[in-house]
């Protein structure tokens, strides 16, 4: 029998077990920083692990999450050994957004909705059904994987590579499969070769130490708030390129592979245009997956007094605005946040790492503070890679349609310690439908990409098929 037979039959008969096991996975609360909550989870799925006879258990630095480690035996030599990321933390809930409730599954229209349902506990529920199935046909694992499975992936992954540190022979692999994200928005499975690092700073700009009526002061005491539109307009022009001298300077170059890869991707640029609400993009890149290869500049909230009902007629003392940058391939954050600081400076701004002194305040005209969030970098490898080829056929295998090579999503994920610590080569392979509502409310898992999942772990486990 081969593995899509083995994996059609599993579902007949079992598909209600399968169900049933994953909802039990996801009624327990798994809210990133729960630390007692993600305890739970984990010793949730070591149980999964070694009701099969697998090697699975945590390990854990005083208060944060465990991490799982465990191992899937081959049934003899092993063809290769593949290395297997997921994460069981979720992001927070607000309950009353939610159609159901968050931790007491729901299932209808062919999806079930939970948190965590398809960021990030899918892969974990699909490599162990294929592995069930497998067993149940009698097919033997050719490939060894070791399964790495995170607590503190919504938090940032503070602690991801000191776990690694400390696990370093246990989680070599040829090949670390980063089991997290959505298929491709056409619904063709897809593999990721990269994603965005991250970088972002606090930004105020003072005004007088107090608020002050508009009427008594307009005209005379500078406005914070109207400083602080100016000094940001500086970074960055209409087309969306980004002014900051050096800005693109250490940016990984576009391939060839990379702008083959991204001739052949199925049209989404009109699809997002209609499906978001906007009348025209930026003109940073004509596509969408160019566009995710050069270093963002994001304004993702300003802040000066009072809008709306609440609105007073005053001088605001200080405005304030949060910046995130994404990080493309080749770019330090320390470096790209140096570059931020030395644009301010030369617009002619004293720019602090603290709230200044009364003196300071009365001393500079254009006096700004910049606290960093320094992040992490990008990961990019490339679209040829030897060894992927394998992986790529038994996505498309198991999704019996052809296969997206994207060269990096757009969100930021730390995955540079793979090559950091592990020195090992690295890809995304996700498994959730593009419309699972992360990170949201709702969120869900369509069940008929469940079943992606455990005929591409099936494929992947064994020689068939690939």
């Amino acid at each position: 029998m081969d593995v899509a037979a083995a994996v059609n039959r599993h579902r007949a008969g079992r598909e209600p077990d399968v169900l049933a096991s994953f909802i039990d996975l996801l009624s327990f609360d798994n809210v990133t920083g729960d630390v007692p909550a993600l305890n739970r989870n984990a010793d949730a799925i070591i149980e999964r692990f070694r009701s099969r006879d697998l090697e699975a258990r945590a390990v854990a630095r005083p208060g944060v999450a465990p991490v799982v480690v465990g191992r899937i035996p081959a049934h003899g030599a092993p063809r290769r050994r593949l290395g297997m990321y997921a994460h069981y933390d979720g992001q927070p809930v607000d309950p009353g957004a939610w159609d159901t409730p968050p931790f007491e599954p729901d299932t209808r229209g062919g999806r079930i909705y939970a948190r965590g349902a398809a960021d990030d506990k899918a892969p974990i529920a699909a490599v162990l059904a294929a592995i069930d199935a497998l067993a149940a046909a009698g097919i033997e694992r050719t490939t060894e994987v070791v399964v790495l499975f995170e607590g503190e992936e919504e938090s940032g992954s503070t602690h991801l590579g000191d776990y690694m540190d400390d696990l370093t022979d246990e989680l070599r692999a040829d090949l670390w499969l980063i089991c997290d994200g959505p298929v491709h928005p056409s619904g063709r499975p897809q593999v990721v070769f990269g994603v965005r690092g991250y970088c972002g700073f606090e930004l105020t700009v003072y005004g007088p130490e107090r608020e002050l009526h508009s009427g008594h002061f307009g005209n005379w005491v500078p406005n914070p708030a109207l400083d602080l539109a100016r000094l940001l307009a500086t970074c960055k022009e209409s087309s969306g390129h980004v002014l900051v001298e050096g800005f693109y300077d250490t940016t990984m170059p576009i391939s060839v592979a990379d702008r083959q890869a991204i001739a052949a991707l199925p049209p989404v640029e009109e699809h997002y245009r209609q499906d978001i609400g906007f009348a025209a993009p930026e003109r940073v890149a004509k596509k969408h997956a160019t566009a995710l290869l050069w270093p963002t500049f994001n304004i993702r909230g300003l802040r000066a007094a009072d809008v709306g009902a609440g609105a007073r007629n005053v001088i605001p003392s200080s405005a304030s605005a949060s910046v995130d940058i994404r990080l493309a391939a080749g770019n330090d954050p320390n470096h790209m946040l140096d570059l931020v600081r030395a644009h301010l400076e030369r617009q002619g701004y004293v720019v602090l790492d603290r709230e200044p002194t009364p003196a300071e305040r009365r001393t500079h005209r254009h006096l700004a503070t910049m606290v960093r969030d320094v992040g992490y970098p990008a990961v990019r490898v490339p679209v040829d890679q030897p060894g992927i080829e394998a992986v790529v056929a038994a996505a498309g295998a198991a999704a019996g349609r052809d296969v997206v090579r994207l060269p990096t999503f757009g969100g930021s994920v730390p995955l540079h310690q793979f090559g950091e610590v592990l020195d090992a080569p690295m890809v995304v392979l996700p498994i959730a439908n593009y419309d699972n509502n992360q990170h949201a409310a709702n969120e869900n898992l369509a069940i008929e990409n469940l079943w992606y999942g455990v005929e591409l772990w099936a494929r992947l486990l064994t020689s068939h098929g690939v």
